[in-house]
């Protein structure tokens, strides 16, 4: 709305400052980041009622296209100005903090159904190569491919000597992580942690039949819960996995890895997998403070990828005691 207001006669000769005749109050409208913000908010919820309104989010038409929908969404490259904006509109926090378990568990089924339909034509086949190709057929293959080889490069880094005994916190139903570093480290032996008996079972099933059994073992143990001993010789770990879904917050995930700063021999490499911007409604992210210094942590590096790998990767190494 804008007012004019009239000079009196007596100084019509006068000129009078434009900043004292003329006030203009602009109709409040919405800037373009605001629209597009809002936008994909809405989406996103969206995404999030119909996912919620599922009996199951086993792989199907629909979970899948919901789930690949959401997941394009959030690999945009968007700038640092429209993420903050987006996690700054009321209701946002909450809306991730329901969305991220429905992902969790439906990246379970996912990698369920996919191992079950492996271990099926395992069966039927001898071939190397098609051996090769039925991991291939896993729909995010090449992501974990291309995460794994990014983090193999920062454990390049700052290890002293190619690593030979790796564990993997929360591996899953479908191992590919171990998987693409038995290839990345030809000596290397793979020790899988998961909570979930079932998807230990099928990932050392599915191992045994790919010709892995010697290099890969299997432990299933919830390292979030205190007992009286641990099944897993973490003092023998040179390289230890924290794989993106351990731990549902930064709080959460530093009190894990301040049980395994304790068990783990100085030196070791920590690997911690997070998320960044709007990549973190899909993950949970672990933010890099003094208190990873304060459990027994050096920081030692953060990867961002900027392409559809949506997981960072964190580094650190356990300081000596």
């Amino acid at each position: 709305m804008a007012t004019t207001q009239l000079p009196s006669t007596t100084s019509i000769s006068k000129p009078t400052p434009l900043a004292k005749t003329l006030t203009v109050t602009p109709p409040v409208t919405p800037n373009g980041i605001s629209a597009a913000v809002h936008q994909l908010v809405a989406e996103i919820r969206d995404i999030h009622s119909r996912l919620s309104e599922l009996s199951s989010l086993a792989p199907s038409y629909q979970v899948n296209t919901l789930l690949t929908r959401l997941v394009n969404l959030c690999v945009v490259p968007y700038s640092a100005e429209f993420t903050a904006y987006f996690f700054n509109i009321s209701g946002v926090e909450q809306l991730c903090d329901k969305l991220r378990p429905i992902c969790s568990e439906a990246e379970g089924e996912l990698e369920k159904f996919h191992t079950e339909r492996m271990l099926k034509e395992l069966d039927t086949i001898q071939e190397a190569a098609s051996i090769t190709t039925i991991l291939q057929s896993f729909p995010y293959y090449d992501n974990y491919v291309d995460l794994s080889r990014l983090e193999a490069s920062l454990i390049n880094a700052f290890a002293s000597s190619p690593p030979t005994s790796i564990a993997f916190i929360g591996s899953g139903p479908l191992p590919l992580t171990s998987l693409c570093f038995l290839s990345q480290y030809p000596n290397a032996h793979i020790h899988n942690v998961d909570r979930d008996a079932t998807a230990l079972r099928l990932s050392a099933a599915l191992c045994t039949k790919l010709g892995f059994s010697q290099r890969m073992s299997f432990t299933n143990e919830d390292i979030t819960q205190e007992g009286p001993e641990t099944q897993v010789s973490w003092t023998e770990s040179q390289v230890v996995f924290l794989a993106a879904l351990v731990g549902t917050d930064t709080r959460s995930k530093l009190e894990i890895l301040r049980d395994l700063a304790a068990r783990l021999q100085p030196g070791c490499l920590v690997v911690a997998r997070s998320a960044r911007g709007m990549r973190s409604v899909l993950y949970p992210i672990l933010q890099l403070s003094e208190d990873l210094q304060a459990i027994g942590l050096e920081m030692l590096a953060e990867l961002h990828p900027w392409t559809n790998v949506v997981n960072s990767a964190i580094v650190l190494r356990v300081k000596e005691r």
